[in-house]
């Protein structure tokens, strides 16, 4: 045997995975590969010496015990920042004017939709709940319960701010188990809200837990992982073929070079995954290769606070479709973490892109930026130009949980059944977060321990 596990993929999951088994059965029983040349996929940070720039995720909620014991075993707890109190305003464009979305009774007099709109929503409580387990869209769900007009606007804009997606498309149970399981336990969304209003004694319109992040952004959480790793990690090296070998499998490289272990974790996006592992299981391939992604661009912005005549006091901004702008929505990263931008200046991050939009990303980069200006400028009342900005593409960024996504899984999870020691991790399956990220690791890491301790 190479060495005992093989990780494909250096993202957060990937990272996260290597990291744990490198920890419970030593470095060099663990070998990560990575196509890129670099650690992180979607994850990391650029710094110039003034700004902080996130061009994938921007941190992840607090709430989950398991990424917090990771960060802790990684050394990098002292640098964890916490998201400013004054993000807890969120607002949605409508007509232009952006709207602060407010907890019940204050939602009910906001314009954000229109009388009717809100008489429909005040008949959520009265709203039976679903009898039936039948596959619904978010979309489908929403509708029902608060009404068409709530669920586009709303409902919709979340969708597209969170997974780039089609609310009328993407699964409900896979997307937001959480508020499913709302309505299971309370009958209904605004009866599950005032019980955990309650509860918590705090406001719940926002996820729970709190946005957080490191000083360096979450490059920071790439970075120490990999330095865990050091050697063990090896880069520009992709997959291209898996196969079964004597007492494990082989893992095969483009320049027909073997590596032999005992076990494999795939930690990359499905599609990577269902091309490696064509020859190895069709049904396999098939389900991984099934799973769609959507592309998203992020446009970094930095301007003077004095050319912005719009106060940031908040979170950011989603759009709805069918609003004239193209633009998802822009997180207001310096009122997030002042940190990451001198006090003095306003940085903010933009999203284009997604399933609704994927044309955006055939645009050069002069022409998003131009876009993403025309756009920005009359929301925010901007009056001076950007002192920069800069552009990540991600071609197939997020994936996409489409109705179908329970028998997708379904084949996966038989797949791995069929072939102790194989595990497949990552934002594909259980839900794209961070926090997603490393209980998916975990997973990974417990399934390979197991078949590592029959085989022994």
């Amino acid at each position: 045997m190479d060495t005992e596990v093989v990780v494909i993929g250096a993202g957060v999951t990937g990272l996260c995975t290597a990291t744990l088994l490198a920890q419970k059965l030593g470095r060099e029983a663990v070998l990560c590969l990575e196509k890129a040349p670099h650690p992180g996929g979607t994850t990391g940070s650029d710094r110039d010496g003034r700004f902080v720039m996130d061009w994938g995720g921007n941190g992840f909620l607090d709430r989950e015990p398991r990424t917090l014991e990771w960060i802790e075993q990684l050394g990098l707890t002292n640098q964890l920042v916490r998201a400013n109190t004054a993000a807890a305003k969120r607002f949605i464009c409508r007509n232009g004017v952006l709207h602060e979305i407010k907890a019940p009774p204050g939602f009910f007099f906001s314009p954000l939709l229109s009388v009717m709109g809100r008489l429909r929503l005040c008949l959520e409580p009265f709203i039976p709940p679903k009898k039936d387990n039948s596959p619904e869209t978010i979309y489908g769900f929403a509708s029902r319960r608060i009404g068409r007009e709530a669920a586009r606007i709303m409902v919709g804009a979340m969708v597209l701010g969170i997974y780039g997606g089609d609310a009328e498309k993407l699964s409900m149970t896979h997307c937001f188990p959480r508020m499913v399981a709302m309505e299971r336990d309370y009958g209904g969304l605004m009866k599950a809200l005032l019980a955990i209003r309650r509860k918590r004694k705090a406001s719940p319109m926002g996820p729970p837990g709190t946005l957080t992040s490191f000083q360096g952004g979450t490059g920071t959480l790439i970075e120490g992982a990999s330095a865990q790793l050091q050697d063990r990690i090896r880069f520009n090296t992709p997959v291209s073929a898996l196969a079964r070998g004597d007492n494990g499998y082989e893992v095969i490289l483009p320049d027909g070079s073997v590596i032999r272990c005992r076990a494999v974790v795939s930690a990359v996006p499905a599609y990577a995954a269902a091309a490696f592992t064509s020859d190895f299981d069709a049904a396999l391939s098939g389900a991984l290769g099934a799973i769609p992604y959507a592309g998203l661009a992020v446009v970094t912005l930095a301007f003077p606070k004095a050319a912005i005549g719009r106060d940031l006091d908040g979170f950011g901004f989603l759009v709805p479709r069918g609003e004239g702008i193209r633009t998802l929505g822009c997180l207001w990263t310096s009122t997030l973490f002042p940190r990451q931008a001198p006090e003095n200046m306003a940085l903010l991050r933009v999203m284009a892109g997604g399933s609704t939009d994927p044309e955006v990303l055939d645009l050069s980069d002069e022409e998003l930026a131009d876009l993403v200006l025309k756009e920005l400028t009359p929301v925010l009342d901007i009056g001076g130009k950007a002192e920069f900005i800069r552009i990540k593409r991600h071609e197939k960024g997020i994936p996409q949980y489409t109705i179908g996504h329970e028998q997708r899984l379904e084949a996966i999870e038989a797949a791995e059944s069929r072939h102790p020691g194989l595990s497949f991790a990552g934002n594909a399956y259980r839900g794209i977060g961070l926090n997603d990220c490393v209980l998916s690791a975990e997973r990974a890491f417990l399934r390979t321990l197991e078949c590592l301790h029959r085989s022994d």
